[in-house]
């Protein structure tokens, strides 16, 4: 018990920024709510974590029904590390877009849902240190010829509503008939039944299932590396100081690398910057 008070005392006292005491908000205004979800964590004994249950490998039903995945191991780790030890309760996030609604009602403690960062998203939410670096790739029907991404162009596109794959797809292949879809598993799909000639998605989810279908390809080229990082709520800075500690943790004892080599059979991107 003593080695886990020191623990958590080094957790969160080690990236502490001074948010001693409420914001003050303008007259008439009660000011932004802290938020105290590490303690209430540790009080009730157990961590929700928000994650998907349709995007292998991140988060995924296996063959029993139970949500298996890259990111359920980490939340695992996390509610297991002796500094917690709390009950962990997985609650499936439907859609891209429900990990911020799902944090703001209350819904769930943390996403780990392979959640890029960006700054729009940082409007409502904060993300902590990236635990992983991953790309945007493309996926597409083998007999089609795409080498590169402007060859996307006046083909059939399809992409998850709000993804930052649909954002830069816009950009760099204006001319692609676009398809949206609510979930990445059913963009796939369309693919798979040539309703769609190719599909924009996470580099590594691109690489996962293009070597599962011999009708399939992937595009060895992945754009605009991107940070995947756990969402928290805003005002949450004790929570937030743990959480990095944790992925700090993670790195450096190289967990995060035997888990990615778990799932993916390959080593990780590097998740510090060269510069």
């Amino acid at each position: 018990m003593g080695t886990r008070r020191m623990w958590l005392g080094l957790a969160v006292g080690a990236f502490m920024t001074g948010l001693a005491f409420p914001l003050p908000g303008l007259a008439g205004d009660a000011g932004p709510q802290m938020q105290d979800t590490l303690n209430a964590v540790i009080k009730k004994g157990e961590v929700v974590v928000g994650t998907f249950d349709f995007y292998p490998p991140w988060g995924f039903r296996d063959a029993q029904n139970n949500i298996v995945g890259m990111d359920v191991d980490i939340a695992k780790e996390l509610a297991s590390d002796d500094a917690l030890k709390v009950k962990l309760t997985l609650v499936p996030v439907p859609t891209t877009q429900d990990r911020i609604n799902f944090l703001l009602s209350g819904k769930i403690d943390v996403a780990i849902s392979n959640f890029t960062a960006t700054l729009p998203r940082s409007k409502a939410i904060t993300f902590t240190d990236p635990y992983v670096i991953d790309g945007v790739g493309v996926i597409h029907r083998k007999e089609l010829k795409i080498a590169d991404w402007k060859d996307l162009n006046g083909k059939r596109v399809a992409v998850t509503t709000g993804s930052t794959g649909e954002i830069l797809v816009k950009k760099l292949a204006p001319q692609a008939k676009l398809q949206q879809f609510d979930q990445a598993s059913t963009a796939l799909l369309a693919v798979q039944q040539n309703k769609a000639d190719a599909q924009i998605e996470d580099y590594t989810y691109t690489v996962y299932h293009a070597g599962r279908d011999k009708n399939l390809a992937f595009l060895n080229k992945p754009l605009d590396f991107q940070p995947y990082c756990f969402g928290v709520r805003k005002f949450d800075q004790e929570w937030l100081n743990y959480l990095n500690f944790f992925i700090y943790r993670l790195q450096q004892s190289g967990k995060m690398k035997e888990l990615y080599k778990k799932w993916f059979g390959a080593d990780p991107f590097r998740v510090s910057p060269t510069w």
